[in-house]
């Protein structure tokens, strides 16, 4: 190759060389006259043949460290290509019922929000600006009594069958009971005090209005560094999950947890089209556009560095944002993991895996939670699937019925709290439901659903997300390189061990087993999770 590219300095080394080391022509007919003949034929051989071959290993002795510099060169550059972080666009949307206005005109006021309910009507308005929807549209719901309690009463029974538990879904006798309570006992008005707790603001991004809850520390230790925690639900939970979570956060000591030095602040928003954030008026917004909108509302909020959290929906949000800013995320800790892609290898390992745990990668406690492969994997996640298959492809048909009718409602969604808190709950005539929550925090979430008009436009979000990406695996390629926590709660609906969370989550700082608990980590088992993401920051902190 490079005697084809310098011909000329190739020749010119090679002239040099012959007149440094090699005989004239002189010197060799000199030689030949005075040898013998048999001498002389051996001389002059070899000094034919040095030529060549001095010229060979000439060639080799350049050629040899060009050709390794060169293959090392290649293998750098790979090695450098392959430890290149990959990142998601985070790109641009505007999801508004209006025209997007010129670049820098949106409005960007952090507005204080508060929860309004009256005796007369059931209805959610924007303190600050008296914003309320026009009649007949999404949010006016009349009057308590007139309306909610008029539905409720019109409740139409259906007999359940004998001994079916929850295996046929919500038991109706059951239903019953709830139904009674949400009508003569459930105070509303006392609940609404509960969620104004906390503070509420609205603000508007890409065209919508995003509702989050903002809680500060009140009272920070000498020595305490205070940092910013956002926490993202899920379906068909919302921001008030998180309720029971924030005080073990922002005020560690009072509730016996003294974890490192760290103390929260914590940014729980709602998801748009969930709850009190509005639903975008247009086609497409996935969880990538969730992540963008979440990432500014941060940055809206001062923050240039900040931890997240979350699972179900708010596990695949908070992964995106890894991926989209990782220089933003100090962070990452998940109470559930999306690893949907299958092949070849993984089968073997599976099937390995019952029998060798060890030589897949998987713990005792990955084999216990994981096997029998197909009951767990498969018919169980079968059962506690068939929503998402009508959400993921004709939400609004179903979802139109749900929002007419506050039992139907409460059914579809509390059978979900049964059976995703714990699956032995399928067997329970009361789905289990009031050994983890009391009704009334179990039917305030149904309330936030109902009074906002947003279990359409929250089913929706699932079509919006599968039918870009059916196996929700199209961004695991782009892998997650911040320092990640994840815990593996027991009840959870499937289980993923480290070693496939690995393919993922680059850097796993934390993998916690822990010991009770299911989907709805934050709702149920609040102590837990915060213990855990408390440890999880302490060893970030320390990295």
């Amino acid at each position: 190759m490079w005697r084809d590219i310098l011909p000329n300095a190739w020749e010119s080394i090679l002239s040099r060389i012959r007149h440094l080391y090699l005989l004239s022509p002189v010197e060799v007919q000199t030689s030949l006259s005075v040898k013998s003949i048999s001498h002389c034929c051996c001389s002059t051989q070899a000094i034919l043949y040095l030529p060549r071959s001095f010229e060979y290993s000439q060639k080799n002795a350049v050629l040899v460290p060009v050709a390794a510099l060169g293959v090392g060169g290649v293998l750098f550059c790979w090695l450098k290509s392959g430890h290149k972080m990959k990142i998601i666009d985070m790109g641009d949307g505007w999801w508004g019922s209006e025209e997007r206005p010129f670049k820098g005109k949106e409005d960007a006021t952090i507005r204080p929000f508060k929860i309004e309910t009256s005796d007369k009507e059931i209805e959610y308005q924007l303190a600050a600006q008296g914003h309320m929807p026009a009649a007949g549209q999404p949010g006016k719901k009349g009057s308590l009594p007139q309306d909610l309690h008029q539905r409720l009463d019109r409740f139409r029974f259906t007999p359940h069958v004998e001994g079916a538990a929850f295996h046929y879904g919500f038991n109706s006798t059951y239903l019953r009971k709830v139904v009674a309570y949400w009508r003569n006992q459930f105070d509303w008005r006392k609940q609404v005090e509960v969620l104004n707790k906390y503070p509420h603001f609205h603000t508007t991004i890409e065209g919508i209005d995003i509702h989050f809850i903002h809680v500060k520390p009140s009272y920070v230790p000498h020595g305490r560094a205070v940092r910013p925690l956002l926490m993202v639900h899920g379906w068909p939970g919302s921001f008030y999950e998180f309720y029971k979570i924030i005080p073990l956060l922002t005020e560690p000591a009072k509730h016996g947890l003294n974890e490192g030095d760290v103390v929260f602040e914590v940014i729980c928003p709602s998801i748009p089209g969930y709850g009190f954030s509005e639903a975008p008026h247009q086609r497409g917004f996935d969880s990538i556009a969730t992540a963008r909108i979440f990432h500014k509302l941060m940055n809206r909020l001062g923050f240039k560095e900040y931890y997240i959290q979350g699972g179900d929906w708010g596990s695949r949000i908070t992964t995106n944002m890894a991926q989209m800013l990782p220089q933003s995320v100090k962070g990452l800790h998940l109470n559930l993991v999306f690893i949907a892609r299958q092949s070849l290898g993984r089968l073997i390992r599976i099937m390995l895996g019952a029998y060798v745990p060890w030589l897949v990668g998987f713990s005792r406690e990955d084999a216990r939670r994981f096997y029998p492969f197909m009951q767990k994997n498969v018919y169980d996640v079968l059962r506690e699937s068939g929503y998402l298959h009508i959400q993921a492809t004709k939400p609004d048909t179903a979802g139109c019925g749900l929002n007419d009718s506050p039992v139907g409602l409460a059914a579809y969604i509390l059978e979900k709290f049964s059976t995703w808190t714990d699956k032995s709950f399928l067997y329970q005539d009361n789905g289990g439901l009031e050994s983890k929550y009391s009704l009334d925090e179990l039917l305030t979430n149904v309330m936030i659903y109902w009074v906002t008009s947003t279990i359409v436009s929250s089913m929706r979000y699932y079509k919006e997300n599968f039918s870009k990406d059916p196996d929700l695996s199209a961004h695991n390629r782009v892998g997650v390189y911040v320092p990640t926590g994840i815990a593996a709660f027991p009840q959870e609906i499937v289980h993923v061990p480290r070693v496939w969370a690995k393919d993922v989550y680059r850097n796993i700082i934390t993998y916690s087993y822990m010991p009770r608990g299911g989907h709805f980590a934050a709702f149920e088992e609040p102590k837990l999770l915060a213990q855990d993401i408390m440890q999880f920051v302490q060893k970030v902190e320390q990295l």
